[in-house]
């Protein structure tokens, strides 16, 4: 997070570039492959199976009628927004069977040109700190909500100096100093020196020194805990206005830093928080500082946040910093904006499904265009969309659409951070992401009906059932700039999730689940999660925790280890630890088909009707030049 007395909020990121994966849907899998059905692959009127088709839109409505020759096949329909504005923006999908299937009238395709990247080119390494810090210096907290040009929301805090490295000195708030230990204090000295400034140092570039005294400095307090007058807690933010002479204390403090929380502890958390949390200052003074007066740029918050998360996957400490936000955005993908400027104005400070989705997005790009991506965008003189535009030679409109349909099916990719539940690493990561969740109807059904955020992808899977061939109509209005695109699935497994929640007389919360294949296909099961439709604030911290019922222990849940085609499978009482009350929460049974493919099935409990995320602006809002 990027603290910015008067600017915004930012985050950090892990090593390997994952390919996007394949993908599931609510009752199957919606990934191309060997169609079993009986009948021949409908191939005619401009549809062929598994291709992404882009629909045509006009005045928020796109109409189209797919071939289906009562093959059962089923049909994803990916309707985003792509509007800048918050929104919500309400969207209705309706599907008819019809006669027969006409050529779609496709959007029109955009050339693209030649990427634009520059690879990262070290600079000189500075010199060496000549002196001993200081054994106390004084900082400046944002504490209290309000104007943050008002010096009265701020804390004087006296920092006492705990450990000093080469290139790093740790200081603790005089009041907190018994609570940060020596391994804690260690740990940070170490995981500064020898982790994450040199991998900056030969990937994106350093932070500039603000105060010329050769090292970084490092501040615990217990202020993180209880910021905005106790009604938030963060593990680390930078104060971009720290870095920015033209700011005087309490405003900035003159100073290259990083506010950390007394709340960590020695381990990957604290170190993945420390890479975060470096990475926004990499940016900020690359990007703003080194730039002749008056020239230089800040980063939207979005891009920013999504730098910062890309680069924790540099260091690969662990996933624990992101795996919660990308779950959330998976579980309920239209409700959360890609493109925020400004987190704090938007009044989405905790809102960590946004924070997912920036993160998937730009790993999906750099993924495709390679490592010189990233610092490609980071010495860009360009923000936000129109960076990512410069650097890739692509439209922000395209982009989406690529990446919100390779999401869901993309038959040529291995699995990636939006399936890291099929993976079997869930002891790194509690959370089990498992592809987007899409909504389920069928031909002549109930309508498809939700509220759309601005830069938000939904996905619908239509049951086409018996019909020849399946019109689908999609009406939003003109401000929500939808963009559709539609693909013929294979006909494959289909399991589907129904449960119920009771509280004990212990006062313990206890689950029943049924899974069901309804697509003819037998598919082996691999867990059961579990997990708060929408994450904690603080959720590291708190007593809402994610749970998963997978090997020996789901099949004696289940009796059985897989779900027969076209049969059913009932659960023994499933005891949910972690949850302190029957809703809302999100349940995942995650399977695969007999190609190996993943597929997921979900369903919710209790009442999520009042979740609307906050995504308009409030008019008091200023920013604030965090980066968290």
């Amino acid at each position: 997070m990027t603290n910015r007395s008067g600017r915004r909020t930012l985050g950090a990121s892990a090593t390997a570039l994952l390919a996007l994966g394949l993908a599931t849907s609510e009752t199957g899998l919606a990934t191309g492959g060997d169609d079993r059905s009986t009948a021949p692959a409908p191939v005619q009127a401009g549809w062929r199976p598994g291709e992404a088709v882009p629909i045509a839109v006009h005045e928020g409505v796109a109409s189209f009628a797919a071939p289906n020759d009562g093959g059962s096949h089923e049909l994803l329909v990916v309707v985003s927004s792509l509007s800048r504005e918050a929104g919500p923006f309400p969207v209705r999908l309706s599907a008819r069977a019809v006669d027969r299937a006409t050529p779609p009238e496709r959007a029109e395709a955009s050339p693209g040109r030649t990427p634009t990247l520059a690879p990262f080119r070290p600079g000189s390494e500075p010199p060496r700190p000549s002196a001993a810090p200081e054994p106390h210096r004084d900082f400046h907290i944002m504490v209290r909500e309000g104007d943050v040009a008002g010096a009265s929301n701020y804390q004087d805090v006296r920092g006492t100096l705990r450990a000093v490295g080469e290139r790093v000195q740790v200081y603790v708030a005089e009041e907190d100093v018994a609570l940060v230990d020596a391994a804690t204090l260690a740990d940070a000295v170490e995981t500064f020196d020898a982790r994450v400034r040199p991998v900056a140092a030969r990937t994106i570039g350093l932070a500039d020194d603000a105060d010329g005294d050769g090292r970084f400095t490092v501040l615990f307090s217990s202020w993180l805990t209880r910021l905005g007058g106790g009604r938030h807690a963060v593990d680390g933010y930078v104060r971009v206005t720290d870095f920015d002479p033209a700011y005087t204390p309490p405003f900035g403090d003159r100073c290259d830093m990083m506010h950390l929380s007394t709340a960590l502890r020695a381990g990957p958390q604290l170190r993945t928080v420390m890479a975060h949390e470096y990475t926004h200052a990499v940016v900020f003074t690359r990007k703003s500082l080194h730039r002749p007066a008056g020239a230089g740029v800040e980063e939207e918050g979005w891009l920013d946040e999504a730098l910062a998360h890309l680069c924790e996957d540099l260091h690969g400490f662990t996933r624990s910093n992101l795996d919660y936000r990308v779950s959330a955005f998976l579980s309920r993908p239209e409700r959360y904006r890609l493109l925020v400027e400004d987190y704090y104005a938007a009044d989405l400070f905790r809102s960590h499904g946004n924070r997912g989705s920036t993160y998937l997005f730009l790993r999906w790009c750099a993924d495709r265009y390679g490592p010189d991506l990233l610092t490609t965008l980071v010495d860009s003189d360009l923000r936000g969309a129109a960076n990512l535009e410069a650097a890739t030679g692509r439209r922000f409109e395209d982009l989406f659409r690529e990446w919100a349909f390779g999401l869901y099916a993309r038959p040529d990719a291995g699995p990636s951070a939006a399936y890291a539940g099929f993976r079997g690493d869930a002891a790194d990561s509690p959370w089990t992401p498992a592809g987007p969740r899409p909504s389920r109807s069928a031909v002549d059904g109930e309508p498809d009906v939700w509220e759309a955020a601005g830069t938000s992808p939904h996905y619908a899977v239509i049951d086409c059932g018996e019909a020849k061939a399946v019109e689908i109509r999609v009406e939003g209005p003109d401000a929500a700039k939808l963009q559709v695109t539609a693909a013929i699935l294979p006909r494959t497994a289909r399991l589907a999730l129904s449960a119920r929640a009771y509280t004990a007389a212990n006062g313990e919360l206890f689950l029943r689940a049924s899974a069901r294949e309804r697509g003819g296909s037998a598919v082996r099961l691999l867990a059961l999660a579990w997990e708060p439709l929408t994450p904690p604030a603080d959720v590291n911290r708190s007593p809402l925790r994610p749970g998963r019922l997978d090997g020996d222990g789901l099949v004696a849940a289940f009796g059985a280890a897989a779900v027969p085609a076209d049969g059913s499978l009932d659960s023994l009482p499933i005891r949910l630890e972690g949850q302190a009350h029957p809703g809302p929460i999100v349940l995942k049974l995650l399977a695969l088909d007999a190609d190996g493919r993943p597929v997921t099935a979900w369903t919710t409990l209790g009442d999520d009707a009042d979740l609307s995320p906050s995504i308009a602006r409030r008019p008091e809002d200023k920013p604030s030049r965090v980066r968290r």
